[in-house]
């Protein structure tokens, strides 16, 4: 038998649920979990209850994580209508934004042009953004990402359709 060794892996998109989804996963249950599939980091999404969308939000799922987390974690801040003058101080504390485009639970949904125009002007170009993006709004994402000239990270790509829009708009 071959033994085939690998650095830690990242996983960049986990739902480990805290605060507010701990029956699901937690810290603990997640970063064990993911260590013993080798992985070493995990980021997590910003959707739970309450969502992450402000810096305070956020500082606390940070203090929950510390007295349980098994390796090492990152957390992604999100997008709400309502907050979008939060994200500077957000991104001071997470280690990107999630931008949720298609239905979601909770206030995470963000449709209107203006609200995604200033996350992509507010958020800080040294830190990533992630779209939860599916079907026509994969187009909406890759156009913000033109205009503004910035890499963004597609989440739940999973059509034929929306993987060759993505690669048209990389070749462009």
């Amino acid at each position: 038998m071959t033994l085939i060794r690998l650095p830690g892996l990242v996983d960049v998109h986990t739902h480990l649920r805290v605060p507010g989804g701990e029956h699901k996963e937690d810290f603990a249950s997640g970063t064990a979990a993911a260590l013993a599939g080798g992985f070493t980091c995990v980021l997590a999404m910003p959707n739970t209850s309450p969502p992450l969308v402000t810096a305070e939000a956020l500082q606390v799922a940070r203090d929950l994580a510390r007295t349980s987390i098994r390796c090492d974690v990152g957390i992604f801040g999100g997008a709400s209508p309502e907050h979008v003058d939060d994200l500077p101080e957000l991104a001071e504390h997470a280690i990107g934004l999630k931008i949720y485009l298609n239905d979601t639970f909770g206030p995470l949904r963000v449709e209107d042009l203006p609200t995604l125009q200033a996350c992509f002007t507010r958020w800080p170009r040294t830190k990533p953004i992630a779209m939860h993006a599916e079907g026509q709004s994969v187009a909406v994402g890759i156009g913000l990402a033109a205009s503004y000239g910035r890499p963004v990270h597609f989440c739940h790509i999973s059509r034929r359709d929306e993987i060759e829009l993505i690669a048209a708009a990389k070749r462009a």
